[in-house]
């Protein structure tokens, strides 16, 4: 049974598409069985992996469309034990009509159960970046949340806000949620006010961090423009390096090799 990983922020621009997509991809090149899912309507998934083919049914589809097929939903990646469920809400009124069946707040959850689950070791959630009724659907399907963060002072209050939220859904709704860490990304040690974050998030937080940091890499934008995940393109870049090191450290903490 798949282990159900959601990558969720407040704040856009912290790194949480790249880092889910990169998870994924680490973790299909360990010989794991993958799907990644994007759930934001900006669908920016398909752009990071350069797929060029028409969306004809993707994330509208799994919500509006009771009877659908995981098989009629997945979209080849190009690489080895990876799948896809892409974003096709490119309207107003698609995103409309899926943050209305969001509302069951279970509805992902109970999808993946019966159609995906027994298919995959993990699942990873590109969540939209708020708190609504997309967002909720993800954090309640995950066994384990992420939540990137740049080392930035707007993105630590963005982050309180986000944990506030969290705890609030736990106490209400979701009883059961798990954070698996904070994500530090985009870090360059050569900015103060980054060292200075990183030291704050770890004092404050501790155990609650992840040991690895994703460090701020041209590789990373590099690949990204040409519809690549920094991993396939440039191994030996210190972006690759680090998504393999998240990708261990998840195992490790977790147990789950």
């Amino acid at each position: 049974m798949a282990t159900i990983i959601s990558f969720a922020s407040q704040k856009g621009g912290v790194g949480k598409t790249t880092s889910a997509v990169h998870l994924a991809s680490a973790l299909a090149i360990g010989g794991y069985r993958v799907l990644l899912v994007d759930l934001d309507p900006q669908g920016s998934v398909k752009s990071l992996l350069g797929v060029r083919a028409k969306i004809d049914r993707g994330t509208l589809d799994l919500y509006c469309k009771a009877d659908v097929a995981l098989k009629d939903l997945l979209i080849p990646s190009g690489y080895e034990n990876l799948d896809l469920i892409l974003s096709n809400m490119d309207h107003l009124v698609y995103e409309q009509e899926v943050t209305k069946a969001a509302g069951d707040y279970h509805y992902l959850n109970q999808w993946l159960d019966e159609n995906a689950r027994s298919n995959y070791d993990f699942i990873i959630l590109d969540a939209p970046a708020s708190t609504g009724p997309i967002s909720i659907n993800a954090l309640v399907a995950s066994d384990l949340i992420i939540v990137p963060l740049q080392c930035e002072a707007l993105a630590i209050k963005s982050l309180k806000r986000f944990l506030t939220a969290f705890n609030d859904l736990q106490k209400n709704i979701a009883p059961n949620l798990r954070i698996a860490g904070i994500l530090l990304t985009m870090y360059d040690r050569n900015i103060p006010v980054h060292r200075l974050v990183c030291k704050q998030v770890y004092t404050a937080l501790d155990d609650s961090v992840f040991q690895t940091i994703i460090p701020k890499c041209t590789h990373i934008l590099e690949a990204s423009t040409v519809g690549k995940d920094v991993i396939n393109r440039t191994l030996s870049s210190i972006g690759a390096t680090g998504y393999i090191r998240l990708a261990h450290e998840l195992l490790d903490r977790f147990n789950l090799r």
